[in-house]
């Protein structure tokens, strides 16, 4: 099976999280060395958060063989160096692929299945990750799934 990427768009990502698009209007502050947008995404975490740093790099097939979720906490990617493709699955599937890119970020929907990203372009990618503290510890549910190729 293969699933083909898509923009991360936020309609299209609807039913799995949130998309925080690279700001287009005017920012909320300017000044002669910054500009400023507030408000661009919301997501609720019960708790104290971490910040993790995930690097992917590029395999001869970008294939997909498992998943995870997480039951108590959304989960925030933003990419760093490069755009990177998100394979997620509603309940039962099927994969859905998504293309997010630098100057984006994505908010998993706690209890989404999603598996480790993959780099889009570039030989490798990297991208900070936001969740609930201990979730790598205290909560991953993860499961095999039939091979998927994404991309």
């Amino acid at each position: 099976m293969i699933a083909a990427p898509q923009r991360a768009t936020p309609e299209a990502f609807a039913r799995f999280g949130s998309v925080v698009p690279a700001p287009t209007g005017e920012p909320t502050a300017a000044g002669d060395t910054f500009r400023y947008w507030s408000d661009l995404a919301h997501y609720h975490i019960d708790g104290e958060t971490e910040v993790g740093l995930c690097t992917v790099v590029r395999r001869d097939a970008r294939r997909v063989t498992w998943m995870e979720r997480h039951a108590r906490t959304p989960e925030f990617l933003i990419p760093v160096d490069a755009p990177f493709l998100l394979p997620v699955m509603g309940e039962g599937g099927p994969v859905e692929v998504f293309r997010v890119e630098p100057g984006e970020a994505i908010v998993i929907g706690d209890g989404v299945w999603h598996s480790a990203c993959h780099p889009a372009v570039a030989d490798a990618a990297t991208y900070f990750v936001v969740f609930r503290r201990g979730t790598p510890r205290e909560d991953v549910d993860r499961t095999d799934i039939d091979p998927v190729d994404v991309g």
